[in-house]
């Protein structure tokens, strides 16, 4: 195992770990003239060798890292670091390691935004080139990003560059106190790409947006056989509601050409593309985008973004999106269709579900609803009991237009 050779300079031994996970800057300062010394030569460790040791050295003999002021800027920034290491660095008499994080396949992309700058934790160094603001975290630990009339860049990078892709993430809308009315017809969460339509230029790869006015996401990507405005597109059944953290995934399969929209870790909306992926080699934007800055003047906060070059499996979003629901499993209910008649209802259906009973509603079906945007006041929900009655009762005996109401399946 390589190793940085490293020295204290009056410092006690409980610094090294202070050092490492709260940066050298700050270590240095709770020990005044002390500091870590680095010396770029590495040493080996073969077999059963004692591990390296700490030896005393005169402050005035050492270059001292790491200390106040403008010898903090390399902490800033996140492709350079003070110390490196190629393995995990154990420390307390190898009782304790510190280790990178769990990368899962195809993870390019993991912003938790609990770091000061936009720091990429999937190994792939795509970090964020901009600055942006601390706000709560739907779990209660931890920072989300802020985003008003402003955005994050994560350069381009050849991570990007894949036909199958997911993005994930937790996303809060603070209550507008414009009119929503005058607000743009749709903001975008988060682009790979770019949007000018005066000179004609659109590439989306994908486009995440939301619309203030109705609450729906859509979902665009650029094909070859649609490459102006939004391209290709599906929009989202389910509604983001004001004051409330709802989980988005919309994951692409290039192969099957489909594009899906999942909300809280149930699938709202899918469509059957045309044509195929066009990539594009400009930024990502998180959070807005510099083409409508200056129009989308909604405060969104955003936690947990995580992208992927493949298809993430259903299974993988609902484990993800689970807080969402309070408990209840995202597979516990379906959307079948939002304003249908009965018999529209049954056939909307997949195989293995059935409309709802009046239990399963009330034990987790309207919750699911609610905090989806399905259900409004006064919205009809169909019931298992209203298929009963209605297999008993001919619709040719029904007077005036058939009813619309709300189709929920659950596990038949």
């Amino acid at each position: 195992m390589f190793m940085q050779q490293v020295r204290w300079i009056c410092a006690a031994p409980w610094l090294l770990l202070a050092a490492v996970t709260a940066g050298l800057a700050d270590a240095a300062r709770l020990n005044k003239g002390g500091g870590l010394q680095v010396r770029s030569a590495a040493v080996v460790n073969r077999g059963a060798e004692q591990p390296p040791r700490w030896e005393p050295l005169q402050a005035d003999v050492a270059t001292i890292i790491g200390l106040s002021g403008h010898a903090d800027t390399s902490i800033q920034l996140l492709d350079t670091c003070d110390v490196v290491s190629d393995g995990p660095i154990c420390f307390s008499e190898r009782k304790a390691a510190l280790l990178p994080p769990a990368v899962p396949p195809g993870l390019i992309g993991h912003w938790s935004f609990d770091e000061r700058s936009a720091f990429d934790s999937s190994g792939s160094m795509n970090h964020g080139g901009t600055e942006f603001y601390h706000g709560p975290s739907p779990a209660g630990s931890g920072h989300s990003a802020i985003f008003h009339k402003n955005f994050m860049m994560v350069p381009n990078s050849r991570a990007f560059q894949a036909e199958d892709f997911s993005y994930s993430f937790w996303v809060y809308l603070s209550p507008y106190t414009g009119l929503a009315d005058e607000s743009p017809r749709w903001c975008p969460l988060l682009r790979k790409g770019v949007y000018v339509a005066q000179a004609q230029e659109f590439a989306n790869a994908p486009a995440i947006l939301f619309s203030f006015r109705t609450g729906h996401v859509r979902a665009s990507i650029t094909t070859n056989t649609s490459s102006r405005g939004d391209g290709e597109f599906v929009d989202s059944n389910a509604r983001l509601v004001a004051g409330r953290w709802a989980h988005i995934a919309v994951v692409h399969h290039a192969k099957r050409g489909s594009l899906l929209i999942y909300m809280n870790g149930i699938l709202d909306s899918t469509t059957r593309t045309r044509g195929k992926l066009v990539l594009n080699d400009y930024p990502l934007y998180i959070g807005g985008d510099p083409f409508t800055a200056s129009q989308c003047e909604h405060m969104i906060f955003m936690d947990e973004l995580r992208a992927y070059a493949r298809a993430v499996s259903p299974h993988e979003i609902q484990a993800e999106a689970a807080p969402a629901l309070g408990g209840l499993d995202p597979s516990f209910v379906h959307l079948g269709c939002l304003s249908c008649s009965l018999e529209e209802a049954i056939r909307s259906c997949p195989t293995g579900r059935a409309i709802c009973s009046s239990l399963e509603l009330h034990t987790g079906g309207y919750q699911v609803a609610r905090s989806l945007g399905w259900l409004d006041a006064g919205t009809h929900v169909w019931t298992e009991a209203a298929v009963m009655k209605g297999r008993q009762q001919p619709s040719d005996n029904t007077v005036g237009p058939p009813l619309k109401g709300l189709g929920l399946c659950c596990a038949a």
